[in-house]
């Protein structure tokens, strides 16, 4: 999610103001009818007077944004005086040494980290004069294999045509890594099983779904006017696949009926959760066959209307439907959630209408993947009033997408009651590499975690150069934990307001065999002080800053936890083989005195009470169980219960005793930072976590993350994705782009690096391990030409 509404709070504090003006020239009554007996109380604290309800909704937010914009102020005066350490560590050139230096892994020497010497850099040489020559990858099970199919039906191949003659084309890897290749700093590859033994280049990713071959040969016509020595081996064996008349939608459903012995029925009932009922049925088909059905995992891109269809986003598209959906035999399936911001078009209404829409903005071979959706249509979904939000720094309407983009998913698994995972994705990440094996392998670890101080090791990004081994790394969060005198969350979180869901009054837990029974988390939240009055909110701002609430500045010790489990019980073993209902791919940080923009955007809980405990990740990206999309279905339609997008599915998890972790994934560094800095300043909130004081999502630290290949805003992710493209890119002083529609000219004041030229004449292009990217605003230089 973009978080660019802190460059423009001058204007809207402005905006408030007028508005304000407004508001209090206006009188009216609004009154909430009663509903169902066991809401009704709930219902009650949510009938107010419509003058006082505005009065004070915009003197939170002209408080809230007078104190941001002098907070942000204050920070850009600090960077002009003092530019951010890191921008002192040395540039990282390891990243685009090209396919000559391939050498072995056990040969491979990276740049960074060096942990003899980080600052010598490892002497480069080109091991061959040509390309060497990739192979197929191919990370999915042996479906043929004895060890297979004694343990699964078998699978039957898909194919992209309706005459079953073109099957799903492999990705190609290169075995072993350019000499100097950086190795990832955040996260890891050997922790997932994800190989970190082979890299890609462009034309092994991507040559296989149209990439360097003509529009009349069935390509896209892109990545031909790049350096592409050796790349014909691609299609050595497939031949250039046309894509012209693929049907997507129609592939991955001719896929689903070849295989749907494979996998479970779904439920008759979509609306509860889990009962145990259905658990023990479950455990009954186990049993009677000896061979066991699956689970179903949809995919779900959000998109909108106005989304560039360059050809590098179909490439991505047509390789993530492939690789997950058709080459797994429909285990995922591949949806794309179409924002229609026109409430006027009859979406659900009439299909003519459904099909003009696609028509005119999304490409013929992708129609049968498209839901559309509208906001008009989430009000309709999420009637009645929410009652008043904390604060709601973005002036956004509840039922919107930047607010509540979780509406429309919690929707979509409403209507799919046949997948048991929904992996939320965006538009504009990359993962270079195969996805099948970055979604499996995610799944399948996070099934091997513990609840055990579950939320404690979430909390904190993972450095295997400086923590050491992931076993060394949880007894040092359990270390720091006792230190902490901070008792570790286990099983759901209780807290005053707090409001129980119609499974938990039947009696029904989501903790498993494995964890106590009655485990609870009682947590008193600080009180949440008042604002001041909007006549004295000027003044209170130019004479002196009052805290708000949430601040880094506020009490940290007000909020009390206990629990009813006991410190001496041995839980290690509490949830390990339970699928996890959340997987993020940042850490899940507790929001309140975090710093971090949005965390007091909390909707239609009592006021009379401070707010509740939360949890946040930023980027959405992330794997949610069917039984957390139907608690934050009920939290919603019940409860009128909202947070923003990114607080939502991690609060619920808190709140309801959920499984959810954050997987560290391999994360990039564009400079040479020293190890011990990284963790002090990652991993430099309370407690050595990523909440609190110092949290690297507090608005005056995100910048620290420019640098990285995975943050909203990081710059380095796109300018070394189209350097791997094999695209020239502007070397800016931020480590990456210094802006988007830099050029060749210098006037960032950088210079210009990588292109054909460069590759043809040095050490070919690029070849990376497997990550994510993200985020990817453009791709093809000509792109900003074309104002694609």
């Amino acid at each position: 999610m973009s978080h660019c509404l802190y460059r423009r709070v001058i204007l809207w504090t402005v905006a408030i103001l007028t508005l304000s003006a407004i508001t209090l020239s206006k009188r009216g009554v609004s009154i909430t009818k009663g509903e169902a007996p066991d809401v009704k109380a709930h219902n009650q604290n949510r009938v107010e007077i419509q003058t006082e309800d505005h009065i004070e909704e915009t003197e939170n937010a002209a408080t809230f944004m007078f104190l941001l914009a002098d907070a942000y102020e204050k920070s850009k005066m600090k960077e002009q005086a003092k530019s951010p350490q890191w921008l002192r560590f040395k540039r990282l050139d390891g990243f685009f040494n090209g396919l000559k230096t391939l050498v072995p892994v056990k040969d491979h020497k990276p740049e960074y980290p060096n942990m003899d010497d980080q600052h010598d850099t490892p002497p480069l040489t080109v091991t061959f004069s040509k390309t060497p020559t990739p192979t197929p990858y191919v990370p999915q099970p042996d479906y043929r294999s004895y060890q297979y199919v004694s343990k699964y039906r078998d699978l039957k191949p898909c194919y992209l045509d309706k005459k079953e003659t073109i099957p799903a084309p492999n990705v190609l890897a290169y075995n072993g890594l350019p000499q100097g290749l950086p190795e990832p700093v955040i996260g890891s590859h050997k922790l997932f099983g994800l190989r970190d033994d082979v890299c890609f280049d462009r034309f092994g990713r991507y040559g296989p779904y149209g990439l360097g071959y003509s529009y009349d040969d069935g390509g896209l016509d892109v990545g031909m006017d790049t350096e592409k020595n050796g790349s014909d081996i691609v299609w050595a064996k497939t031949g250039k696949i046309d894509y012209s008349n693929v049907d997507w939608g129609n592939a991955q459903s001719r896929c689903l009926e070849a295989n749907k012995e494979r996998f479970h029925e779904p439920p008759n009932n979509t609306a509860t959760a889990p009962t145990e009922r259905t658990e023990k049925n479950q455990k009954q088909v186990f049993q009677q066959h000896q061979r066991k059905k699956m689970a179903r995992t949809a995919i779900v891109v959000r998109l909108y209307i106005g989304f560039p269809w360059t050809e590098h986003a179909v490439l991505n598209f047509r390789a993530m439907i492939s690789e997950v959906s058709l080459q797994s035999g429909g285990e995922y399936t591949v949806h794309f959630l179409l924002h229609v911001r026109d409430n006027d078009e009859p979406i659900w209404a009439d299909p003519r209408a459904v099909q003009e829409v696609l028509d005119d903005n999304v490409p013929p071979e992708f129609h049968g993947l498209c839901t559309l959706w509208s906001e008009d249509q989430m009000r309709l979904y999420y009637p009645g009033r929410f009652a008043r939000s904390f604060t709601n720094p973005s002036f956004s309407d509840i039922h919107g997408v930047y607010r509540s983009a979780h509406f429309p998913l919690q929707h979509f698994a409403q209507a799919h009651p046949e997948y048991d995972h929904f992996w939320n994705w965006e538009m504009d990440m990359r993962w270079i590499g195969n996805y099948y094996e970055l979604f499996d392998r995610l799944g399948t670890w996070a099934k091997k975690q513990s609840r055990h101080e579950m939320w404690e090791r979430s909390e904190r990004y993972y450095i295997p150069h400086y923590h050491g081994s992931w076993d060394n790394f949880t007894q040092l969060v359990h270390n720091q934990t006792v230190a902490s005198g901070r008792r570790p969350v286990m099983g759901p979180v209780h807290y005053p307001g707090h409001l129980t869901l119609r499974s938990a009054k039947r009696g029904v837990s989501f903790l498993p065999p494995t964890c106590p029974k009655d485990a609870v988390t009682f947590v008193n939240p600080r009180p949440y002080p008042q604002r001041p009055p909007l006549a004295q909110a000027y003044r209170r701002h130019r004479q002196y800053h009052p805290p708000r609430a949430g601040s880094p500045d506020d009490d940290l010790e007000a909020t009390i936890t206990t629990a009813t489990t006991d410190p001496a019980e041995d839980l290690t073993t509490c949830g390990i083989d339970e699928d996890a209902d959340l997987i993020t791919l940042n850490p899940i940080f507790d929001a309140d005195s975090s710093g971090w923009v949005f965390h007091l955007d909390i909707t239609g809980y009592d006021r009379s009470h401070p707010p509740p405990p939360r949890r946040a990740s930023i980027i959405t990206a992330s794997r949610l169980s069917r039984r957390l999309l139907n608690v934050m279905h009920e939290e919603t339609y019940r409860f009128h219960h909202a947070m923003f997008t990114e607080m939502f599915p991690t609060t619920m998890a808190l709140h309801h005793g959920l499984k959810a972790v954050y997987a560290p994934h391999p994360v990039y560094l564009d400079r040479q930072w020293d190890l011990e800095t990284i963790d002090k300043t990652f991993n430099g909130g309370r407690d050595h976590t990523t909440s609190g004081k110092g949290s690297p999502y507090q608005y005056q630290n995100e910048y620290h993350h420019k640098g990285s290949t995975w943050y909203y805003d990081a710059q380095f992710a796109g300018t070394l994705w189209r350097r791997w493209l094999g695209y020239a890119q502007v070397e800016g002083p931020a480590g990456g782009e210094k802006g988007e529609k830099a050029t060749g000219s210098g006037e960032t004041g950088g210079r210009l690096r990588g292109g054909r030229k460069e590759e043809e004449e040095g050490t070919g292009r690029m070849c990376l391990r497997s990550m994510l990217v993200h985020p990817i605003k453009w791709e093809d230089p000509g792109e900003l030409a074309w104002g694609k």
